[in-house]
């Protein structure tokens, strides 16, 4: 987040017009809608084939709009940009497409909310924050929904502990890009940090994606799987990140965020009418606890 975005969004914007509520929230059901639509593309695409075709085809759809706005960056930041967007886009995005192969959409929908968490303990960890004790509680809380997810003796259909921790680590190095990238990034827009990294993603999947691509029957792919991929790399990334950050240029950074709470309520609905994905009591529980412990930090912050 740039902190001169911050501040001018403070500044512009007393009151938030309902038109950035509304594009706030179509960003959430975005995102959650991707969790379950990704599931049709990978029933028929292997997925690290599918996270190599994501990132080229996003990459090929950011080339014309970086060309048509011409963002301004320094040279110098060149080595930087290329590792920040490839942490937080690129591993970010292999990690979750592999990860939700192997996992339930439900179970998804409570560990990606951990984000902020863990890029609270590593921005502890860098000394650029301090936890206190009501931050302390809140992350017990929430791991302690997270373990209920794990420990229950009827997990979702489709859901795995290999699963699970590739979406963890997925959500890792997304939080090491929020905390590295605070400084590196403060002067550039989104744009210029997502170009980046869908380029550096797809040119570092490229040897993956063509070799493995080389014996896929691409014939036999169905439309509901290409147009499922399309949605992930037009609607999930291209189109979502850019009207986030649109959105947090005219509102308060800490506003837009609660917005994130009600994307797993929206991700485990749409697994259960998309998916059909149960929604168990131990789910119940275990979703309340993250969403506690989400709040409890946040509102300490």
């Amino acid at each position: 987040m740039s902190a001169a975005v911050e501040t001018a969004s403070v500044e512009s914007h007393s009151r938030t017009p309902v038109r950035l509520y509304g594009l706030a929230l179509l960003v959430q059901v975005f995102w959650a809608l991707n969790n379950s639509i990704s599931k049709f593309a990978l029933a028929e695409i292997p997925p690290v084939l599918l996270a190599g075709l994501r990132m080229a085809l996003a990459a090929l759809f950011m080339i014309p709009i970086y060309h048509w706005q011409k963002p301004q960056w320094k040279r110098e930041h060149f080595w930087k940009l290329v590792g920040l967007g490839g942490i937080g886009l690129g591993l970010n995005q292999f990690l979750f497409v592999v990860g939700i192969n192997y996992t339930s959409v439900t179970h998804a929908a409570l560990i990606i909310p951990l984000t902020p968490l863990i890029a609270l303990l590593l921005a502890a960890a860098f000394r650029m924050e301090k936890l206190t004790r009501a931050k302390i509680l809140g992350m017990i809380v929430a791991f302690a929904g997270v373990m209920t997810l794990q420990l229950t003796k009827t997990p979702a259909r489709g859901a795995s502990l290999f699963g699970d921790l590739l979406l963890f680590l997925g959500i890792a190095f997304f939080a090491l890009y929020i905390v590295l990238g605070k400084r590196a990034t403060a002067s550039y827009d989104g744009l210029v940090v997502n170009t980046f990294g869908f380029i550096t993603s797809a040119i570092a999947l490229a040897p993956l994606t063509i070799w493995l691509g080389r014996d896929f029957d691409f014939a036999h792919v169905s439309l509901l799987a290409w147009s499922s991929m399309l949605y992930m790399v037009i609607f999930s990334s291209i189109v979502g990140y850019a009207l986030y950050y649109y959105v947090l240029t005219h509102m308060e950074a800490s506003r837009l965020s609660t917005f994130s709470y009600i994307q797993p309520i929206m991700t485990a609905s749409f697994a259960a009418l998309l998916l059909g994905e149960p929604l168990t009591p131990s789910l119940g529980i275990s979703g309340a606890l993250v969403l506690l412990g989400v709040w409890i930090t946040s509102r300490s912050a």
